[in-house]
């Protein structure tokens, strides 16, 4: 099995950006570079300010350089594009979205060393690769690695990142096994911890009992990862028969349609008919006590 550390830089992060620069390195089994690859690459369209200021790379550093499927990089990944090997990723969900634009689909197993942080090391924040650069003391054996390989490397430039990835790889192998953070990376997974926000350090099986509202508006507002949407779907299911709905507004506020319905039907029914912004489990419950009522 090869491993193959790999990170992007592009263009900007919306959905037309591309790649400008691809960076990786294969490792074997026990931990050794075999081969390094870094090509900066023409995008189709310019470079965003934002992302320039991020990575320091600029329209002239691009002049003459070949499309990122004619370079060498793009041609040797799609060589080693198979099953048996592992692709080690952090936050894998856009370099992969990127290379997939370039006509790329990775058939390797994966590592996306980020979810892995966020899943095992919930309290442990940021999980940001810079952040633990520098927490976990990653920072300490670059340059070994730096004049081993005989390159130059910048802070946010691919290359750079490839190579505290790779020592953020080598720890996290150390505590974790490596197959079971294969498996965990397979599917969506469920997260215990909210990591931002206001509901910061909670857990989210609470805030789907304490906070309905708050999952709602996000997992219908914020564009959200497949474990955030997967986690707070999940407690938002398994926490329904926890929670007392109650009617937000109006004269029956802070009464349970259970409650309501014995006083004043009517409202329930124009509440589940016509009400605006109803929240939908409400409107639910409503219509649950109601068919009850009347039958």
């Amino acid at each position: 099995m090869k491993i193959i550390i790999l990170d992007t830089e592009t263009t900007g992060v919306a959905e037309e950006d591309r790649i400008i620069q691809l960076s990786y390195l294969v490792v074997n089994q026990n931990g050794e570079i075999e081969e390094v690859h870094d090509a900066f690459c023409a995008a189709p369209l310019p470079i965003k300010f934002d992302s320039m200021a991020i990575h320091h790379i600029t329209p002239e550093m691009l002049e003459g350089k070949p499309a990122c499927i004619d370079t060498a990089a793009f041609a040797r990944l799609n060589e080693l594009n198979t099953s048996e090997n592992l692709m080690v990723i952090q936050n894998a969900e856009f370099d992969l979205t990127m290379l997939q634009k370039e006509g790329f689909t990775s058939a390797m197993q994966l590592v996306d060393t980020f979810r892995i942080l966020r899943a095992q090391y919930p309290h442990d924040t940021p999980h940001g690769l810079q952040y633990k650069r520098y927490q976990l003391g990653l920072y300490k054996k670059e340059q070994a690695i730096i004049d081993s390989l005989g390159v130059e490397v910048k802070a946010h430039d691919a290359l750079g990142d490839v190579i505290v990835l790779k020592n953020l790889f080598d720890h996290l192998s150390i505590e974790q096994n490596v197959e079971a953070m294969i498996k965990l990376c397979k599917g969506p997974i469920l997260l215990e911890i909210m990591t931002f926000g206001k509901h910061k350090g909670k857990r989210f099986e609470d805030l789907a009992v304490t906070d309905r509202n708050s999952l709602r508006y996000m997992l219908e507002n914020f564009d959200l990862d497949a474990d955030l949407q997967f986690t707070m779907t999940h407690f938002m299911e398994k926490a329904k028969g926890k929670v007392k709905l109650t009617i937000g507004f109006g004269k029956y506020k802070g009464l349970t349609p259970e409650e309501v319905v014995k006083e004043d039907p009517n409202y329930l029914k124009w509440m589940r008919d016509k009400a605006e912004r109803i929240d939908p489990e409400l409107k639910e419950a409503i219509t649950k006590v109601l068919a009850q009522h009347e039958g």
